[in-house]
């Protein structure tokens, strides 16, 4: 029992050259000229086919996925090394870095994109209203101590 559809999947470019595709003319045929061929052998890395290396992230998922992974092999290919004038704990971290900072936008972009858009730009507002207001505060409380201090200085100096 053979299936069928009515699915007509676009014609390959061979198909288009040779006149295999439903009834349409062939593309005249091109004089022999002399081609190379190239060939790309891909391996797996292990039985889930490489996806323990990522933790099962797919490319699908987004370009950014993509980009990391770039990045990723790019470090890998050429040994990148961390300049010497950062700190010890710095050149340790940096490799798991790019990826953690993935992780943690990827987390974010799910939250935001699992919500209703009005609460987002609300959390967003918040947030963002936020920073100016506490950086207000916490100088505000600086000078309160600064003047506290120079109060302290200025009445033992008196007396």
């Amino acid at each position: 029992m053979a299936a069928s559809s009515s699915l007509s999947l676009p014609a390959t470019p061979a198909a288009l050259r040779h006149g295999a595709c439903h009834g349409r003319p062939a593309l005249p045929r091109r004089s022999p000229v002399a081609t190379t061929t190239t060939r790309c052998a891909a391996l797996r890395r292990d039985a889930s086919g490489g996806r323990d290396q990522y933790g099962g992230a797919l490319v699908d998922e987004g370009m950014s996925v993509l980009r990391r992974r770039i990045r990723e092999a790019r470090m890998a290919e050429t040994n990148y090394e961390a300049p010497a004038e950062w700190a010890p704990w710095e050149k340790r971290y940096y490799p798991a870095y790019v990826s953690d900072v993935s992780s943690l936008v990827g987390a974010l972009q799910l939250i935001l994109m699992g919500t209703r858009p009005g609460v987002a730009v609300a959390v967003v507002a918040l947030v963002l209203a936020s920073v100016p207001v506490s950086a207000f505060a916490a100088l505000h409380q600086l000078t309160l101590v600064v003047e506290a201090v120079l109060q302290s200085v200025s009445v033992h100096h008196i007396s």
